[in-house]
C-alpha cells in the first residue's frame, strides 16, 4: 500500500513538471504573431525636412527687368503674366509653357506664339530665341504687376520738363522739349532742350532712379522730379 501511495506521488510530480515546463514554453515569441515597434521615449525628437526651393522654376513670381527694354511680371503658381515698356509703361498679358529647357511664349494671344530656350543663373535668366536674339532678364522685386510701382521713360521726361520750367523764369520755356534715355547702370538720363533746327540747345539733364524719380542735375545738385 506504501508503494503504491509512493509511485503515486511520483507520477503526478512528473506530470505537473511536465506541465509547469510546457506552460513555460508558451511564453516565448510566436513567429506568426506581429511584432510591435518599440514606444518612442519623451527624449525621441523627430526632425522635418526644411522645405527646400524649387532650383527647377524657370521663373520666380514677381517683377523681372529685361535689357529689351521692358518688365515681366509673373504670376503666383501660375503660367501667366504680362510685360511693361520702360519707354510708356504700355504691356501685353501673356502666358507661357515650359518643356524642359524650352519655352513657347504667347504675347498677347495663342496666335502670337514664339519659342526660346531658357537658362537660369541664379537671379539672372538668358533667353535665346528661336530667331537668335538674346535677352536677359534680371530679378528685381517679388512684387508683380498690380503692386510693382515705375516711372516710364515718356513720364520722367514730362516731369523733368515740368521740373525746370517751375524752378526756371526763362521766357521761352514755351520752346523747351525733353526726351529720356536708360542708361546701363538702370538709371535714366532726361534731357530738357530747345530745338533749334541743325542742333539742340539743352536747358539741363538730370539722371535720375527710375522708382523714386529723385537724382541730381548735371551739376551735382539734387533733384525730386515728382516732389
Amino acid at each position: 500500500m506504501m508503494k503504491k501511495r509512493c509511485f503515486t506521488g511520483i507520477s503526478c510530480l512528473a506530470i505537473s513538471l511536465t506541465m509547469l515546463l510546457a506552460a513555460c514554453g508558451n511564453t516565448g515569441s510566436d513567429p506568426s504573431a506581429p511584432t510591435q515597434p518599440p514606444a518612442a521615449s519623451d527624449n525621441t525628437t523627430t526632425e522635418t525636412p526644411s522645405a527646400l526651393p524649387d532650383e527647377n522654376a524657370a521663373f520666380t513670381p514677381g517683377a523681372w527687368l529685361s535689357d529689351g527694354g521692358q518688365y515681366y511680371f509673373f504670376d503666383e503658381g501660375d503660367t501667366t503674366g504680362r510685360t511693361a515698356s520702360l519707354e510708356d509703361g504700355t504691356g501685353v498679358g501673356f502666358t507661357y509653357s515650359m518643356v524642359g529647357t524650352e519655352a513657347t511664349f504667347s504675347m498677347g494671344g495663342a496666335d502670337n506664339a514664339s519659342s526660346c530656350t531658357v537658362n537660369r543663373d541664379g537671379d539672372t535668366v538668358t533667353l535665346v530665341w528661336a530667331d537668335g536674339t538674346t535677352e536677359k532678364l534680371t530679378y528685381v522685386s517679388e512684387q508683380g504687376s498690380d503692386t510693382f510701382q515705375f516711372y516710364s521713360n515718356q513720364e520722367l521726361a514730362d516731369l523733368a520738363l515740368n521740373f525746370y520750367k517751375e524752378n526756371n523764369n526763362a521766357q521761352d520755356n514755351q520752346n523747351l522739349v525733353s526726351a529720356a534715355q536708360t542708361n546701363d547702370d538702370g538709371s535714366v538720363s532726361i534731357q530738357v532742350y530747345e530745338n533749334l533746327g541743325d542742333h539742340n540747345s539743352t536747358a539741363a539733364w538730370y539722371t535720375v532712379d527710375r522708382m523714386t524719380a529723385t537724382g541730381t542735375d548735371s551739376s551735382g545738385n539734387d533733384v525730386d522730379l515728382a516732389g
